[in-house]
Order: C-alpha cells, then sequence, then structure tokens
C-alpha cells in the first residue's frame, strides 16, 4: 500500500523548510513526496524530490478583511470564553500613527467580529470566507495540479500560511486526505487557524487540550500529538563542532565565557537594541571583577533591526553579532528565506558554547534548555518611540505556563540586571528541574522519534 501512496509536502516558510528538511523528515518517507511550495528550496538543500511550484497567489481586499474578522471573532470569543480579556493582547501592534482608512476599517472589522464571536458565529465565517476562495484563479489552478498529479495526501506545515488556505480547501474539496502542522507551541490562544485539514498534529498532549478547549467543532481524535521536529538537529551530532573551532570561526578568545542574547524581529520587541545595550552594561560591571565575559549576539534572521548598530559598535570590545546564514530574503517577510544547513550549525554551537541565552520572551530559552542552557527573560520597560510596553507581551495567553513553571531566570527591572546575571551565571541549576518540565509540557520526547510518529500518522493507521 505505502508504495502507491503520493504525498504532496505543502511548505511555504522557511521556518517550515527548515523543520521538515533539515531535520530528515524526507529521508524518513514511506512513499514518493513532491514538495508543493512557491519557492524552491531544492538547490539550497540538495534534494531530489520533484518540485511543483505553486500558483501565483494573490488575494483580494474582501478575501483579507473576511480573514481578519475570522481571526478578530476567535480572539473576541476565547476573551469571553475563558473571561481573560488577554487575548485581545493579540490584535495590538506598535504603529503609532495609522491613516484614516485603516482605522475605519480596523473599528468596521472589530463591530462585525464582536458579531460573529460565538461557536456557530465563528463556524458560519467559513461560508463566505471559503465561498469566496473558490472563485480565485489561485485556487482554480492549485485545483488543477492536483487533479493532474493525483496526490493520495497533502501534508501542510504550517497552519497560519494564508496561502495555504486554497490548495488546501481544493485538496479537501476533491476528497484527498489533509493533515496540517500546528507550527508552534504558542499559536492556538493567537486565533490564527486558517487551515483546515482531517487531522491535526500538535506537539504534545498540552497542545492537544489547548485545540480541544480553543476549538471545540473539531473532532479531538483527529488531534495526533507527534511532537515537533525542528529541535531534532539539537540532537545530530553532524550539527556540533567543538568549543575551539566554533569560537576560532569567529576570532573569539578562548579564555573568554560567553552570554547570548537573541534578537526579536521588530514587531514583537522593538526596544531590543535597549536591552543589548543593557546587557553590555551589566557584563562590563561584572568585568570589573574578573575579566571573563563576552556578549554574543543573533538577530532574528529575517528582520533585524538596523538600531542594533549603535551598542555593537559602542561595546565593540566584549560584543560579537553571530549572524544567521539565511538564503532567499532581502527584506521582512516572515514567510520568504529559510536557514542553510550552516545556519542550523550556527545557531546549534553558538547556544552549546555559551553560558547563558538572554531575551525577551522568545522560544530560543526553550532552544537552550533542550541544550542544557538556562536563560534570562527581560521583563521590564524603557523610554520607547513604540507604542509597546513588555507588560503587554507577557501578559500573552501562552506565558501562562511559564510563570507557572518558571523555568527562566526574570530581569524585572533595570537594576536588577547585574544581580540576575551573577545568580543565572553562578546557579544555573535553579531553574533545571523546571526546564525539564517545561521541556516535557511543551514537547514529546524523544524528540528523535518525531518524524517516525508523523509518518505513522500520514501514510500508517498504527496508532503510536
Amino acid at each position: 500500500m505505502e508504495g502507491d501512496e503520493k504525498l504532496f509536502l505543502l511548505v511555504q516558510s522557511g521556518y517550515s523548510a527548515r523543520n521538515f528538511i533539515l531535520s530528515g523528515f524526507i529521508e524518513q518517507a514511506k512513499c514518493d513526496v513532491i514538495f508543493w511550495s512557491d519557492q524552491d528550496y531544492m538547490q539550497e538543500y540538495d534534494i531530489k524530490n520533484e518540485l511543483l511550484k505553486l500558483p501565483n497567489y494573490r488575494y483580494n481586499g474582501r478575501l483579507n478583511f473576511i480573514q481578519k474578522i475570522k481571526n478578530k471573532a476567535e480572539l473576541f470569543y476565547n476573551a469571553k470564553k475563558f473571561k481573560n480579556n488577554n487575548y485581545l493582547s493579540y490584535l495590538i501592534g506598535i504603529q503609532e500613527n495609522k491613516s484614516l482608512k485603516i482605522v475605519v476599517k480596523d473599528v468596521v472589522s472589530t463591530l462585525i467580529s464582536k458579531f460573529f464571536s460565538t461557536t456557530k458565529g465563528i463556524e458560519y465565517l467559513d461560508k463566505p470566507f471559503y465561498k469566496a476562495i473558490r472563485k480565485t484563479d489561485y485556487y482554480k489552478k492549485c485545483k488543477n495540479q492536483l487533479l493532474e498529479y493525483k496526490p493520495t495526501a497533502i501534508f501542510c506545515t504550517h497552519q497560519r500560511v494564508s496561502s495555504a488556505v486554497a490548495p488546501m480547501l481544493a485538496a479537501r474539496d476533491l476528497g484527498i486526505k489533509t493533515t496540517c502542522f500546528i507550527h508552534s507551541w504558542d499559536n492556538i490562544p493567537k486565533g490564527v487557524q486558517l487551515i483546515k485539514a482531517d487531522q491535526y498534529f500538535v506537539w504534545s498532549d498540552y497542545m492537544k487540550q489547548e485545540m480541544i478547549a480553543h476549538y471545540p467543532f473539531i473532532n479531538q481524535n483527529t488531534i495526533k500529538i507527534t511532537g515537533t521536529p525542528q529541535f531534532i538537529p539539537y540532537f545530530k551530532e553532524e550539527y556540533k563542532i567543538s568549543r575551539s573551532n566554533f569560537l576560532k570561526q569567529f576570532h573569539l578568545d578562548e579564555n573568554k565565557k560567553f552570554i547570548l542574547f537573541s534578537g526579536n524581529d521588530k514587531t514583537t520587541s522593538p526596544n531590543d537594541p535597549v536591552y543589548l545595550a543593557d546587557i553590555c552594561e551589566a557584563v562590563l560591571k561584572l568585568n570589573k571583577k574578573e575579566d571573563i565575559y563576552s556578549v554574543l549576539f543573533r538577530p532574528n534572521p529575517i528582520d533585524r533591526n538596523d538600531d542594533f548598530d549603535i551598542p555593537l559598535k559602542k561595546y565593540a570590545a566584549i560584543l560579537t553579532e553571530i549572524q544567521p546564514d539565511w538564503f532567499g530574503a532581502t527584506t521582512f517577510l516572515w514567510n520568504q528565506g529559510a536557514p542553510s544547513r550552516k545556519d542550523i550549525a550556527l545557531l546549534v554551537n553558538t547556544i552549546l558554547h555559551s553560558e547563558l541565552v538572554i531575551n525577551m520572551g522568545s522560544t530560543m530559552a526553550l532552544d537552550a534548555a533542550l541544550l542544557g542552557k538556562s536563560s534570562c527573560y527581560i521583563n521590564y520597560d524603557v523610554p520607547s518611540n513604540y507604542n509597546w510596553t513588555v507588560k503587554r507581551t507577557y501578559q500573552f495567553i501562552h506565558f501562562k505556563m511559564i510563570k507557572a513553571l518558571n523555568p527562566v531566570f526574570w530581569m524585572h527591572d533595570r537594576n536588577s540586571v547585574v544581580d540576575v546575571l551573577k545568580v543565572a551565571l553562578e546557579n544555573p541549576e535553579k531553574t533545571a528541574i523546571d526546564r525539564q518540565k517545561w521541556i516535557e509540557t511543551i514537547t514529546t520526547l524523544p524528540i528523535l522519534e518525531t518524524n517516525k510518529r508523523m509518518w505513522n500518522y500520514l501514510i500508517a493507521t498504527d496508532e503510536v
């Protein structure tokens, strides 16, 4: 039976390419895998699979408007259902000025969204949304590709990519088995469940329970616990190099100990350059006692804030930027570009050969925990030109688990940075137990069995 199977792997973001190519997912394939994508990862990754380019994608304003209403309706519904207005924090951006046209659209979409913020209302919104999609040339061309290639299954690797809605809808209309991977552990409360599928893959039982709570109209038997492939490279020796060889690559002093600051995108944390400067100032104070610490900086791969150049110049004596190695994106488009194999090694070894990871609420703390490293979360405001506050970030629903477990050290104010650094560097074991609990809650172990679990659900019928 497996020999007759043909899987379309729908890949439309660099992060998904990393997860499902560099993890060895393809090598464990139990059938013929054809990439269905708007980007060509074949040459960069030296993959021999066939690539079928998706048609050109362009949705009209009406579709985008309905999509926004769906998103807002889910968040308003969740705020009422769980009696928690923190769900509405996901609606807020950092823009200071908006045109009158944008303001009017926001007001109108909000009013409509509140009207539809019920279980039946959210389900009803699918009708005009899918009706409009079926009329687009994009949907029709995707459907024609499916009719020509006749795949037996479609696996969508990211649930929030709007350009994946039409191909997945076309597949379901043709009776082709569809599966959708929930990209990240923090995605479910955000109201971004755009993709409908016959089954869903989640990282853990924790995520499954979140799916059941937030999407009661989804049959819970279709939610499969698989883990995530994105952490698999951390456990592959091919990506690891010795401390000495890693430091030589960047002309770093082997006698120093390194603190890694990982930068967010500008929307998530626009004040990161200020926080980086604060960390450097704290390190200078630590070094007065003994000159042993330096700072490594890894920016967001496709949204580097230019203001980082200021602390990089000012603290050049103790600060080194380790630039990610991505291809295919020169400006910020979250679904464009992808990490090279070299970048996976860069990420793994930058964490592995650092004493501590510091950031503002990033999942990099989880990456660090998987590699046995502790992390600090920055949790204080600084003067800013943006309509933004760190408090809003930590109000997000997905931080509830982290606050309950406390797997990170917290920097609650500027004056405490040096003291928190001392504790985190000298006593990393203080968070060790909760770090392990976080890992066990967030994802399914053993991590190296993740791809096997996925393939069993994709092709075979045995439960794992």
